[in-house]
């Protein structure tokens, strides 16, 4: 398959016209299909996204607040409230961020490049699972590589787990696999990403339009991605999952995409919680 033709692009969007850090690609450049389909992505939501990085800042600030505040008000003692105090900050922020596609921009379909056709979906997959493998694999080599020189002493991974009934575990386990991927990506790889690339024009360089540059929104929402989680000892394997992921998304132009590599990311995890005694 080749790359569409100039009378069949859009305007060049987002990363492409920004001089001098990325060059103007034309369809003989070589670049692969996976590139235009990112491209022609980003250029749908840009005429009608009206947010920016004041609602991505919004959303991750909703999400983390929701982290910090929950264990002070409610009884995590209690495995139930417990797992639901885990998994509430991040729907809320996904459902705000949600909101502010829908009434601040062109919906969740077009601003976070979900498929629309059995096709496109098809190839959203394939992108994840080969993504989240090289997340995985890279992740698991580098955990050893720390513990192997990390003293976690009290830091036991898990460890707030032991005693939990084995439903709740189940539903945890199944959060982790799942529904933590969708909701981090729809955040992150969503909201923060189109925030970022946002800032490029498609006729030049403008003030702090570099945040638009495909690259440095990889490594941001891989920083921000890796810090967020607030491990220490596991900051370098989650940086590594961060741009294993978002390349997933750079390539796809989709969240689905990335959610795809998250979740493959996650299943050592989430097996790891299933089987906590």
């Amino acid at each position: 398959m080749t790359s569409p033709d100039s009378s069949d692009r859009e305007p060049p969007p987002s990363w492409a016209a920004m001089a001098p850090m990325n060059a103007v690609h034309h369809p003989t450049s070589g670049l692969s299909d996976g590139y235009w389909r990112a491209e022609v992505a980003a250029s749908r939501r840009r005429p009608g996204q009206r947010w920016g990085i004041p609602a991505a800042a919004t959303v991750l600030l909703l999400n983390l607040a929701g982290f910090l505040v929950l264990p002070f008000v409610v009884d995590t003692d209690i495995a139930g409230v417990y797992v639901l105090a885990i998994m509430m900050p991040s729907l809320v922020a996904m459902l705000v961020s949600l909101l502010f596609s829908w009434y601040r921009g062109n919906g969740p379909v077009v601003d976070f490049g979900l498929p629309t056709s059995s096709t496109e979906f098809g190839s959203q997959l394939k992108s994840g699972f080969a993504w989240g493998t090289v997340a995985l694999g890279g992740g698991i080599v580098l955990a050893l590589v720390v513990l192997a020189q990390t003293d976690l002493e009290d830091q036991v991974p898990l460890g707030g787990l032991i005693g939990i009934p084995l439903p709740w575990k189940i539903v945890l386990a199944l959060w982790i696999w799942l529904g933590a991927p969708f909701c981090e990506e729809i955040m992150f790889r969503g909201m923060v990403w189109g925030a970022l690339e946002r800032r490029a024009t498609p006729v030049g360089p403008t003030r702090f339009s570099w945040l638009g540059n495909k690259w440095v929104v990889l490594v941001v929402t891989a920083l921000l991605f890796a810090l967020w989680h607030r491990e220490g000892w596991r900051f370098v394997v989650l940086l590594w999952g961060g741009l294993a992921i978002g390349i997933a998304r750079m390539r796809s132009g989709s969240v689905a995409s990335s959610t795809v590599a998250h979740s493959v990311n996650n299943t050592l995890p989430a097996l790891a919680v299933l089987l906590a005694l």
